[in-house]
């Protein structure tokens, strides 16, 4: 492990926490740094809050990026429905060339899907990650910063639940993220 979160832009845990909404009261003291709140979180069985504030943590392209690779070896070890396995398609592409057609496609695979699963999770979060939300040719609408790591955590989440042991299944996530955010998206090459 590394002392540094290399990938990580915002230094303070109250950043963080702002950024996920959580009430001033409530936020970390002035003096947390970023990492040593998610350690807190982490080493004291919170793994679901470790979950979130990662996901908050990281910059936006690195979340949705570890969302994916949690969806796709999901994916890989039990394929999901047709619409589903297109939403995660479309997500992938996206990655591969962020350009604003596959971010578009990403939001109509999302809505082709009725219900909450992890693909759908995904290609929202994709949707949600920059640029406007409104039909193409109105006004422009941009999401609040914080919905695309929701989403993207909410997808994380989804897996783990799919499964047997969800608390395992976090703790490997949460293991992923903290490398992602030490290494940036290198971590993920295989």
């Amino acid at each position: 492990m590394t002392d540094a979160w290399t990938a990580v832009r915002l230094t303070e845990a109250r950043q963080v926490a702002a950024l996920m909404g959580v009430d001033r009261d409530d936020q970390p003291a002035h003096d947390v740094a970023a990492r040593q709140h998610f350690d807190a979180l982490r080493s004291s069985g919170q793994r679901s809050a470790a979950l979130d504030y990662l996901g908050h943590a990281l910059p936006r392209l690195e979340a949705i990026a570890w969302a994916a690779r949690i969806v796709g070896d999901a994916a890989a070890a039990e394929p999901p429905s047709s619409r589903a396995r297109h939403a995660l398609d479309v997500a992938l592409r996206w990655l591969e060339e962020p350009s604003e057609a596959h971010r578009r496609a990403a939001g109509e695979a999302a809505e082709a899907i009725s219900r909450p699963v992890a693909e759908r999770l995904l290609a929202s979060a994709i949707f949600y990650s920059g640029g406007s939300i409104a039909a193409v040719g109105a006004a422009p609408i941009v999401p609040p910063e914080h919905v695309a790591a929701r989403y993207a955590v909410g997808a994380i989440r989804a897996v783990a639940h799919r499964g047997g042991d969800s608390a395992a299944a976090i703790e490997r996530a949460l293991t992923l993220g903290e490398r992602i955010a030490e290494r940036g998206l290198a971590a993920l090459d295989r």
